[in-house]
């Protein structure tokens, strides 16, 4: 029975050497094919695939293409094309047909940029510091009696700032986790789990802020809280036409 097993494990052996003499010969032969002269690689193209080049040549000539430019794009494709040709698989199988592949050289689809997650929060920051300040102004100026002079009962700049950016940094959270394919979306559970630890923090941050001073925290009167909504908004506007950020802040 050892014999059997050392049988085994030689076999095994062997054909492991075997696999890995075929890898390295055919990373060899990738390498070689790579760092070949695109004149070099032209000649080994099989005659379908070299009909193929001469037609895709011709619809990018036909598109606007000088000679030498689409020469310079054809020869960004040689080395993959050689290298499927080899696998057996011909540039219209690869590329798909001649019209498509010319079509994708001549208008190629721009990747839309990934928003950064800072950027989305400051939007969405400043947006709420717009609709609270504007909020709080309009309480503050329909306040009556003590309370309209108690500024103890009027919300703290600092408070406001504090609010805007947990909000924004709430919302942007989920935002972007909305935005992403339903495979990758984390539960339900999970993101209300988060939504309401949020909630929570926010309420417990509004409940401490009641005991920072007016002193560290001052309140603002009706018109202070509308020049500050005034000025985030404008703030955002300015900061969406430098950047170009044009996404929504609410899904």
């Amino acid at each position: 029975m050892s014999e059997d097993l050392r049988e085994k494990n030689k076999q095994a052996a062997e054909k492991q050497k075997v696999a890995s003499a075929k890898n390295e010969k055919k990373e060899e032969i990738k390498s070689e094919i790579y760092s070949a002269d695109a004149d070099d690689l032209r000649k080994k193209l099989s005659n379908k695939n070299a009909e193929y080049i001469f037609k895709l040549n011709k619809y990018l000539m036909d598109d606007g293409f000088k000679e030498d430019e689409a020469k310079t794009e054809i020869d960004k494709l040689l080395p993959e094309i050689i290298e499927n040709q080899i696998k057996g698989i011909p540039a219209n199988q690869l590329y798909g047909p001649v019209t498509q592949r010319a079509q994708d050289i001549t208008h190629p689809v721009k990747k839309p940029k990934k928003t950064p997650f800072w950027a989305s929060w400051l939007d969405t920051s400043l947006l709420f510091f717009s609709l609270f300040g504007l909020l709080y102004g309009i309480v503050a100026l329909t306040s009556k009696g003590a309370a309209k002079n108690d500024p103890n009962s009027q919300t703290g700049i600092i408070t406001l700032i504090v609010l805007s950016a947990m909000w924004g940094a709430l919302l942007s959270w989920f935002n972007n986790q909305m935005k992403k394919p339903k495979s990758e979306r984390p539960g339900w559970g999970i993101t209300i789990g988060y939504l309401v630890v949020g909630l929570v923090f926010m309420f417990v941050f509004l409940a401490a802020m009641t005991a920072v001073p007016t002193s560290i925290n001052p309140p603002l009167n009706a018109i202070g809280y509308f020049i500050a909504a005034a000025v985030a908004f404008g703030g955002r506007f300015l900061f969406r036409s430098m950047t170009g950020y044009k996404e929504r802040s609410f899904f």
